[in-house]
């Protein structure tokens, strides 16, 4: 099937095992017949919906008003909460360790690679990434170079292994976050709809966050479905309350079709030399992509009811 459409063994796989998963979607196969889901999106429901049927409607939900990546997300919550019973997620994590894997192979000149472990492992790895990564990029915007971000994450990676930065970085809490609902802390697993994950990196066991609460060392978030909307600052300084809430309510840039979850910048939608305050509701995390462009290009914020932005570009140019 790979040879004769053209694609890869793990896609043709891939697409078996979707085609398989829809015999019990009616839904999702109806969807997909018409059109309005792609077969990627497709793959993405029913991996979840196989899983646990009764999160189908909302991982639709998810398809029709959301992006690919959080798609993806959602999926990977579903998974985690139907396997987050305390002796599944022992032996999840147990398996995880056991298939951890670096793999590599050579294309003409380059070498490509592939690697997999448990999450909160892999998370130090691109936490230790960040900041070599964001450094690379301000250095390349301050020469006027402009490359992929994955090319400076690359970078990071050889920076990291010639021992460039390990001295002086340390471990920050907001590096080391965990984001867990109340009621599944409390309970000890998470059931459908519930969150326990990473920010940025993906789904943990109740059992990784009491384990960080325990050490009393990194920043749990504990959500309840309310945002923190109270807190002002007389200052442009950023108070840390601030900061935890933004980055919980802006997981990725807020401008739409944009998925970018690190090298995220908080940005003032009103300037604070006319409004003398910093406050929820006038900040927002972007990409730094789209922070040039409002910063330097001075293209104009559209702020929707959905909460997500828009650019517009000045006249005569290209709209974001």
């Amino acid at each position: 099937f790979a040879e004769t459409t053209g694609t890869s063994e793990s896609t043709a796989r891939e697409t078996f095992a979707t085609t398989t998963r829809l015999s019990e979607l009616p839904s999702t196969e109806s969807k997909l017949r018409s059109g309005e889901l792609s077969l990627q999106q497709a793959a993405h429901v029913t991996a979840g919906a196989f899983k646990d049927p009764a999160s189908e409607p909302r991982l639709l939900r998810k398809a029709k008003r959301s992006g690919m990546r959080e798609l993806r997300d959602e999926k990977e919550r579903v998974i985690a909460a139907v396997t987050d019973a305390v002796t599944d997620a022992v032996e999840a994590r147990r398996i995880a360790k056991a298939e951890r894997h670096l793999r590599t192979w050579t294309n003409g000149y380059a070498t490509q690679g592939r690697f997999s472990g448990p999450t909160e492992e892999v998370a130090k790895l691109l936490h230790a990434l960040e900041p070599l990564e964001q450094g690379r990029f301000e250095k390349a915007r301050r020469s006027g170079e402009h490359e992929a971000r994955d090319a400076y994450r690359f970078d990071a990676l050889i920076e990291l292994a010639d021992g460039g930065g390990v001295a002086a970085q340390k471990p920050s809490a907001e590096a080391a976050r965990v984001r867990v609902d109340l009621t599944a802390l409390l309970r000890g697993t998470t059931r459908s709809g519930e969150t326990c994950e990473i920010p940025g990196v993906g789904p943990v066991s109740v059992e990784h966050a009491r384990e960080v609460l325990s050490h009393g060392l990194l920043q749990l978030v504990i959500t309840n479905g309310v945002d923190v909307q109270t807190v002002v600052s007389s200052t442009r300084h950023v108070p840390a309350a601030l900061k935890i809430a933004i980055a919980e309510r802006d997981q990725h840039c807020k401008v739409r079709g944009c998925d970018r979850t690190v090298g995220l910048h908080r940005h003032h939608t009103k300037p604070f030399r006319e409004t003398h305050h910093t406050r929820y509701s006038e900040l927002g995390n972007v990409c730094d992509q789209h922070h040039h462009r409002i910063h330097d290009l001075d293209h104009e914020i559209v702020d929707h009811r959905d909460g997500t932005w828009s650019l517009r570009a000045p006249p005569g140019e290209a709209a974001a």
